[in-house]
C-alpha cells in the first residue's frame, strides 16, 4: 500500500507539473516570438544598409573603425572567398593591424574618397601598421560589391540565424516540460550572433560599430557561455529523473555575470560615448570560454554518472547509496550530451573561436555558415525523436508500474477473497450448526409437547364422552367440555403445523441426518410441504434416483456435509418459492448423475419473473447460491415470465462429486 501511495503522489505531482507548464508555455512562447521579431527587425535594418552598398566599388574586404584609438584607424573584418586574399591580416584578438591611410589620405576620409572615385580593378594603395610591425604599403585592385558577395558574406549568416531561431521556437512551443523549454531558449544566443552579424562591418561608407554590436552582438558570446552552463546543469542525470520548475540556482545563476557585463557596457557608453570593443570582446568571449569549460566538465561528469564510472553517493539511514538512474534517462542523456558537446562545442571551438583569435575559421566561411544552418535542423530532428522515445519510455515505465500495482492489488484482492471465503465458510458452518440445533430443539421440545397435548386432549375427550354416555342423572355437562377440548386440540395441531413450517424454513438438518438426504427430500416433497399448504393444488413430480450415487456416509466429512446441505437447502427453498409465489399447477424435481457431476433441476409452470430485475441478495435463493459455491458447485436460475408460452422457472444445481463423496457404481437414471 505504501508503494501505491507513493505512485499516486508521483502521478499527482506529474499532473500538477503538467498543468503548470501548460499554463506557462503559451506565455513563454509569445515572449520568445516577440524577441525573435525584434531580432528580425534589427537584422533587417542591418541588411538594408548593406543592400544600399550593392553595386558600389570597395576594396574587396569589409572593415570597421577602431573607436578606441585617437586617430580611429581602420580594422579589416573579413575578405570574401571569391576575391584574392589581402596581405593585411584580419583583425582578431591576436592581430592588431590597422589601415592608417588609403591612397596616401588619412583613415576614413581616405578610404571613402578612394572608393567613391575608383573604378573596378583600379589599383588602390593602403598603408598599414601593426602594434609590433613597421609601417608598410600594399596595393590592391578595387571590386564591385555584388549580390553574390553579399550572399556569401552576410546572406548565409542570415539563413543560419533564421534556422537557429525557428528551431528554437519549435522546440519551445512543443516542449512538454521545462527541460524542453531550456533546449529552445539556449538556441537564442547562436541565432543572435548570426542574425546581427549584418551590423558588423562596412562596404564603402564609414560607420562606427553601433549599439547593436556593442550592446547585443558582442555580449551574446557571454550569453552563449551562460547557455552552455544552463543546458549542462539541466542535463544532469538526477535533474532529468523527474520534471522540475525553474529555479534560481540552475536557471538564474549562469546568467548573473551578464548583469555585470551589461552594466560595464552602459557605463562605458555613457562616460566615453562608445564601448571599448576589444575589452568588450575579451570579457564576453572569456565568459563564453569559461561557460564552455564548465559545461564540458559537467557534461563529462554526467556521462561518467550515466556509465557508472563516477557514481553519486547520497547518505541515507542505511549508509551511503548511489541513486538509480533509469535506463531511459541514461540513453536520453547520452544522445543529448553527444549532440550538444559534439555539435555546438565543436562548432564554437573550430568556428567562432578561430575567427576571433586569428580572423579565419578552420573551415571556409561559406561551408561554416552552411553547416551552421543545417545543424539546427539535425538537432531538431534528433531532439524531437529523443522526446518521442523518452515519452515512449515514460509510458512504458508507467504501464510497468501500473502493471506492478495491478499485480499487487490482485494479490491483495486474492488474499482478501480467500479471507472472505474463509469467513463465508465459517458463517455457513455456524449457520448450519445453529439451524441443526434449532431443528433438534424444535423436534425435542415444542413439537413433542404439542404431540403430548394432542394425545392427552384426545384421551380426555374420549373419556368424557364415555362418562357422559354413562351418566344417568345428567349432572355431567360433557358437550361444553368436549367442545373446549376440541378447540384446544385444534390449536395444538396448528401449533404443530407452524412448528413444522418453521423447521422447514431453517432446513430440517436434523431430519436430513436422521433419514438420509434422499429419504429426507422424499418426505419433504410427499408429506411436509403438502401439509403446510393444504389449500394448494400444486402437483410435484420427483425423480431422486441419482442421489443413490452419493456415499451413504456423505455427511461424515466436512465436504460431504456441504454437498448435502447445498442440495437439501436449494430444493427446500425452491419448492417453498413455488408454493408461495409461483402460482404453478405442477413442478418437477429431477436428478441426474453423469461424468461425476450431480445435477438437480427444479422446474415449474408458474408465472415466472425477470431474473435481472431482482437483486440476488433480495431472493431466498441467494443463501442457496452461497451454499452451492461452498460445495464447489454452480447454481443457475432461468425464468420466463408470462405471457411467454414457455413461462415458468428452472433452478439448476450442478455439483462435481469427488471420489470420496460417491459410491463406485453409478445408478441407472430413472425417467420421471
Amino acid at each position: 500500500m505504501l508503494h501505491l501511495s507513493v505512485s499516486t503522489v508521483f502521478f499527482a505531482e506529474q499532473h500538477i507539473m503538467h498543468a503548470w507548464w501548460q499554463r506557462i508555455r503559451p506565455r513563454l512562447t509569445i515572449l520568445y516570438l516577440a524577441v525573435a521579431l525584434i531580432l528580425l527587425v534589427i537584422s533587417g535594418a542591418g541588411h538594408l544598409r548593406l543592400f544600399n552598398e550593392i553595386g558600389k566599388v570597395f576594396g574587396g574586404f569589409t572593415w570597421t573603425i577602431d573607436a578606441e584609438s585617437p586617430d580611429k584607424p581602420i580594422i579589416i573584418i573579413t575578405t570574401p572567398e571569391q576575391l584574392p586574399p589581402f596581405a593585411i591580416p584580419i583583425g582578431s584578438l591576436t592581430s592588431n593591424a590597422h589601415i592608417s591611410s588609403v591612397n596616401h589620405m588619412y583613415g576614413t576620409t581616405g578610404i571613402e574618397r578612394a572608393y567613391r572615385q575608383a573604378h573596378p580593378q583600379e589599383i588602390i594603395t593602403y598603408t598599414a601598421q601593426g602594434d609590433h610591425t613597421p609601417q608598410e604599403t600594399i596595393t590592391r585592385p578595387a571590386y564591385i560589391f555584388t549580390w553574390n558577395l553579399w550572399w556569401q558574406t552576410f546572406g548565409l549568416t542570415l539563413l543560419a540565424g533564421l534556422s537557429w531561431l525557428i528551431v528554437g521556437i519549435v522546440l519551445l512551443a512543443t516542449a512538454s516540460e521545462w527541460t524542453g523549454a531550456v533546449e529552445g531558449l539556449t538556441l537564442l544566443p547562436p541565432a543572435i550572433l548570426l542574425l546581427l552579424y549584418s551590423h558588423w562591418g562596412n562596404i564603402q561608407t564609414a560607420t562606427p560599430p553601433d549599439l547593436v554590436v556593442q550592446m547585443i552582438w558582442i555580449p551574446s558570446f557571454a550569453l552563449l557561455g551562460a547557455g552552455f552552463i544552463h543546458l549542462s546543469l539541466t542535463y544532469r542525470p538526477m535533474a532529468m529523473v523527474k520534471g522540475r520548475k525553474p529555479s534560481w540556482l540552475v536557471d538564474g545563476l549562469p546568467y548573473a555575470p551578464l548583469v555585470l557585463l551589461i552594466a560595464y557596457d552602459w557605463v562605458s557608453f555613457l562616460s566615453r560615448g562608445y564601448v571599448p570593443i576589444r575589452t568588450n570582446i575579451e570579457l564576453s568571449l572569456g565568459y563564453a570560454v569559461f561557460g564552455g569549460v564548465v559545461s564540458l566538465g559537467i557534461g563529462i561528469t554526467s556521462i561518467f554518472q550515466i556509465v557508472g564510472i563516477w557514481p553519486r553517493y547520497k547518505k541515507t539511514a542505511d549508509g551511503p547509496s548511489s541513486p538509480v538512474i533509469p535506463a531511459r534517462i541514461r540513453y536520453h542523456l547520452g544522445d543529448l550530451l553527444t549532440l550538444w558537446i559534439g555539435g555546438i562545442g565543436l562548432g564554437f571551438c573550430f568556428g567562432v573561436l578561430p575567427i576571433l583569435l586569428r580572423g579565419q575559421p578552420l573551415l571556409p566561411l561559406a561551408m561554416f555558415y552552411v553547416l551552421a544552418a543545417v545543424y539546427p535542423l539535425i538537432l531538431l530532428y534528433a531532439i524531437r525523436s529523443l522526446r518521442l522515445i523518452a515519452r515512449l519510455h515514460v509510458t512504458l515505465d508507467q504501464r510497468e508500474e501500473a502493471l506492478q500495482e495491478q499485480k499487487k492489488t490482485a494479490q491483495e484482492l486474492r488474499k482478501t477473497n480467500e479471507e472472505l471465503e474463509q469467513a463465508t465458510r465459517l458463517l455457513l458452518h455456524a449457520d448450519a450448526h445453529l439451524r441443526s440445533l434449532l431443528s433438534q430443539r424444535i423436534h425435542d421440545q415444542p413439537k413433542q409437547q404439542a404431540l403430548r397435548i394432542r394425545s392427552l386432549l384426545g384421551y380426555w375427550q374420549h373419556k368424557l364422552r364415555l362418562e357422559m354416555e354413562r351418566s344417568v342423572d345428567g349432572r355431567i355437562t360433557a358437550p361444553p367440555v368436549i367442545e373446549a377440548l376440541s378447540k384446544v386440540r385444534k390449536i395444538s395441531e396448528e401449533l404443530e403445523r407452524d412448528l413444522r413450517g418453521l423447521q422447514l424454513l431453517v432446513e430440517d438438518a436434523y431430519q436430513r441426518r436422521s433419514l438420509g438426504l434422499k429419504l429426507h427430500l422424499e418426505k419433504l416433497i410427499r408429506e411436509d410441504l403438502p401439509v403446510l399448504h393444504t389449500e394448494s393444488l400444486l402437483e410435484i413430480r420427483y425423480d431422486l434416483w441419482a442421489l443413490d450415487a452419493l456415499n451413504p456416509d456423505l455427511e461424515q466429512s466436512e465436504e460431504g456435509e456441504k454437498i448435502a446441505e447445498a442440495i437439501s437447502y436449494t430444493v427446500t427453498q425452491a419448492l417453498l418459492n413455488i408454493y408461495n409465489h409461483a402460482g404453478a399447477s405442477y413442478a418437477t424435481v429431477r436428478t441426474t448423475f453423469q461424468e461425476n457431476v450431480l445435477c438437480v433441476e427444479i422446474t415449474d409452470d408458474g408465472h415466472g419473473f425477470d431474473v435481472q430485475a431482482i437483486p440476488p441478495e433480495k431472493t431466498s435463493l441467494f443463501k442457496a447460491n452461497l451454499k452451492v459455491r461452498a460445495a464447489h458447485g454452480a447454481l443457475h436460475i432461468d425464468s420466463k415470465p408470462r405471457p411467454d408460452p414457455q413461462h415458468g422457472t428452472t433452478v439448476r444445481l450442478e455439483i462435481p462429486l469427488r471420489p470420496e463423496a460417491r459410491i463406485d457404481t453409478q445408478p441407472q437414471v430413472q425417467p420421471a
